[in-house]
C-alpha cells in the first residue's frame, strides 16, 4: 500500500510541477478600452478590460450601452482571456487583438447572459482600433454588433465612419503569470 501511496504522490508532484513550469512561461497582458461605437444609426458606449494584471488572472470588466435598442449591460465576471493575435512594431511596442468574456447582467427581459468582446489595439494613433460585443444565452445569440460575428467588417473607432475611443493593449507585466483559461471563452465564433 505505501508503494501505491509513494507512486501516487510522486504523480502529482510530477504534475504539478508540469502545470507550474508552464505557467511560469506564460506571458500575463491585460487590454484596456473604451468609446463609442455606431449600431444601427444610434451610439453605444462601452468600457472593457480584461487579462491578467498584477499577478489576478481574472481581472476585468465590462460596461456596455446601445441607447438604440435601449440595452445596459454590466459585467459581473470576467471567465475567459484569449489571443486572437499581436504584433509587434520597429520600437518594440506591442499591439494586438483580444477576446475578453464573461457573466453579464442586462436590463432586458432575457436578462443574465454570457459576452464576447472582441477588442484590437491596431497600433497608434488608435484611429482603426476595434471593438464588437455578442451576447447570448447558451447557443442563442440575443444580441451583437456584428450579425456574422468576427467574419465581417468590425466596428472601427475613429475611423470617420462613426465612433471614438481607444484600445491599448497593456504588458506584459510584471512576472509571468498563466493566462485565464482559453476553454471559458466559446470557440464558436469565426476567428476564436
Amino acid at each position: 500500500m505505501r508503494a501505491i501511496r509513494t507512486r501516487l504522490a510522486l504523480g502529482i508532484a510530477t504534475l504539478a510541477l508540469a502545470l507550474a513550469s508552464g505557467a511560469a512561461n506564460a506571458v500575463c497582458d491585460f487590454l484596456t478600452g473604451g468609446g463609442f461605437i455606431i449600431v444601427d444609426s444610434a451610439k453605444a458606449n462601452f468600457g472593457v478590460g480584461g487579462g491578467c494584471k498584477d499577478g489576478t488572472p481574472t481581472w476585468g470588466h465590462l460596461e456596455y450601452i446601445d441607447h438604440g435598442a435601449d440595452l445596459k449591460v454590466h459585467g459581473t465576471r470576467i471567465t475567459g482571456y484569449n489571443e486572437q493575435f499581436t504584433t509587434t512594431d520597429s520600437r518594440g511596442r506591442r499591439f494586438g487583438s483580444r477576446y475578453i468574456c464573461g457573466t453579464a447582467r442586462t436590463n432586458q427581459p432575457y436578462g443574465d447572459v454570457n459576452f464576447i468582446v472582441r477588442a484590437n489595439d491596431t497600433g497608434e494613433p488608435g484611429t482603426t482600433d476595434e471593438f464588437d460585443i455578442q451576447l447570448t444565452q447558451g447557443t442563442a445569440v440575443v444580441y451583437t454588433t456584428n450579425l456574422f460575428f468576427l467574419a465581417g467588417p468590425p466596428h472601427k473607432l475613429n475611423d470617420g465612419n462613426g465612433g471614438g475611443g481607444n484600445i491599448q493593449l497593456h504588458g506584459p507585466t510584471a512576472g509571468n503569470f498563466s493566462p485565464l483559461d482559453p476553454s471559458t471563452c466559446p470557440a464558436n465564433f469565426p476567428g476564436a
